[in-house]
């Protein structure tokens, strides 16, 4: 979400170095983007000690289902972002998916 919020309003142009050079410096600029740069590093850590503990065909799923579900919750409340009925229907299933593929104690 934050980098998301980074990127708004930010023009890109055509690819090239300088083009490259002056994106690097406008992102070590923008506090949204390092914010969300920094997040990444600490969840990719996190993600590390998780899969320590856990099998990958759990956490993988897990992992992937919640971003999805909690990205298209975030977006919808934060940047006013529209969910369709068929998306909502497909947050429904990947909690579903998600319940069916816990492990169970």
């Amino acid at each position: 979400m934050l980098l998301k919020r980074g990127v708004l309003g930010m023009e890109l142009g055509p690819l090239s170095l300088s083009a490259v050079i002056s994106l690097l410096m406008r992102i070590f600029q923008n506090l949204w983007l390092l914010s969300g740069v920094f997040l990444f590093g600490i969840s990719f850590i996190f993600y590390l000690f998780v899969l320590l503990k856990f099998h990958l065909n759990i956490v993988y799923p897990i992992m992937i289902g919640n971003g999805v579900i909690l990205i298209s919750i975030a977006s919808w409340i934060l940047f006013g972002e529209r969910l369709t009925l068929i998306q909502i229907i497909g947050i429904i299933l990947i909690l579903f998916g998600i319940f069916l593929v816990m492990p169970k104690s």
